[in-house]
């Protein structure tokens, strides 16, 4: 049995990634700076900020999927966040690369992107212009940047995935519904999102993947979380941008997740009406 080692465990990405990694027939280690409680089993406390904590819940690991960060730089002082982020990404590069852990799965962010009312083409893909705004998005660009020097280093194999608005098992209430309840509410987001359960299936491939190398995943849900045809809304919020490559037929959505659907066969189960289905009959 393979074993996993999860940051961030305790967040609402993490609780749905050791499941599916558990389901998946993994042993799977969850780590976070959430203190212990008697029920949880297979979980350690660890600051990831501290290197030889982090060396010791890794070892023994055959994969890390590295979720274990802060979800933004709003909460705290931007040097704070970029010590949270940079050294715990650091930390995790390193003791993978020392202790052998070839395969990786790292947390990144669509706010590389920075201000989508500048793109100059849709949909987004991965290959759109990196503009961060904000320390956030510029320390996940330079996690990445550092992260293929590891893979070119030691060999490692590595995916950086960058996910859209999270929607965490059970949060469609209190963390989603209101952006599906007017077309401005995720107009900066391009209306997009994904489910956190397409995000652990996502992870899980790439794991379960022969490919080598560093590779950067857009990851979405295939609609707008609206129900305004998509036409209509890059002509009503964006409609400076010149060349529209996607057909936008019906509610499709902005994000292109072409790359990470051809070369690990994934595909979101998931979208906002059938996350209404699930909350109507719970």
């Amino acid at each position: 049995m393979s074993r996993v080692v999860v940051t961030g465990s305790k967040g609402g990405t993490g609780i749905s990634i050791e499941r599916v990694f558990r389901e998946a027939g993994y042993s799977v280690l969850g780590v976070d700076l959430k203190n212990h409680e008697n029920s949880d089993q297979d979980y350690r406390q660890a600051d990831l900020q501290n290197g030889a904590e982090v060396y010791d819940v890794l070892s023994g690991a055959d994969a890390v999927v590295h979720f274990g960060s802060y979800p933004t730089d709003t909460w705290t002082s931007w040097e704070r966040a970029y010590l949270n982020l940079s050294l715990g990404g650091y930390h995790i590069l390193q003791a993978c690369a020392t202790l052998g852990i070839r395969r990786l799965v790292m947390a990144s962010s669509p706010e590389i992107y920075g201000d989508y009312s500048e793109l100059s083409s849709l949909p987004l893909d991965e290959n759109s212009p990196a503009r961060p705004v904000s320390i956030y998005g510029a320390v996940k660009q330079n996690l990445e940047t550092l992260a293929g020097h590891y893979v070119r280093w030691h060999g490692m194999s590595i995916a950086a995935l960058r996910p859209q608005r999270i929607v965490y098992e059970g949060s469609y209430d209190w963390r989603f519904r209101r952006y599906t309840e007017s077309d401005q509410a995720a107009a900066d987001a391009l209306w997009a999102y994904v489910d956190a359960r397409d995000v652990a299936t996502a992870c899980l491939a790439w794991v379960e993947s022969s490919h080598t190398g560093c590779e950067i995943f857009n990851i979405a849900a295939d609609d707008v979380c609206v129900d305004t045809p998509t036409r209509l809304l890059v002509e009503k919020y964006y409609g400076s941008i010149g060349e529209v490559r996607s057909g936008m037929v019906d509610r499709e959505g902005l994000v292109d997740c072409q790359k990470i659907k051809q070369m690990l066969n994934w595909e979101p189960r998931h979208n906002w009406k059938s996350m209404e289905r699930e909350k109507s009959q719970a």
